[in-house]
């Protein structure tokens, strides 16, 4: 399957590689990176193989969520055969 970014993802994937540069420094910022394709890939191979968050009642998408680095979560979901990335954050970053 393909993945697509959401413009809310890729603008919270930015801000957490920031902060990830910033708290850890460029060594943390390549592995944040790798991790970040090891999930895509992950996900693109095994759409279902992330936890299940939430399922919209009105559409019956399953928005599922995986751990990218330390406490990096990627929220996505799949829809007509693509997977898109909806949403990037972090749980100690104040962003």
């Amino acid at each position: 399957m393909t993945i697509e970014w959401t413009e809310q993802g890729k603008r919270g994937w930015r801000e957490v590689a920031a902060y990830v540069k910033r708290e850890f420094g460029q060594q943390g910022l390549l592995l944040f990176k790798q991790r970040t394709k090891d999930n895509e890939k992950f996900i693109a191979n095994y759409p279902e193989g992330c936890e299940v968050v939430w399922t919209d009642p009105e559409t019956g998408i399953a928005y599922r969520w995986c751990v990218v680095y330390k406490r990096s979560k990627m929220l996505y979901f799949v829809k007509d055969d693509k997977i898109f990335i909806a949403d990037f954050w972090d749980v100690r970053s104040n962003h």
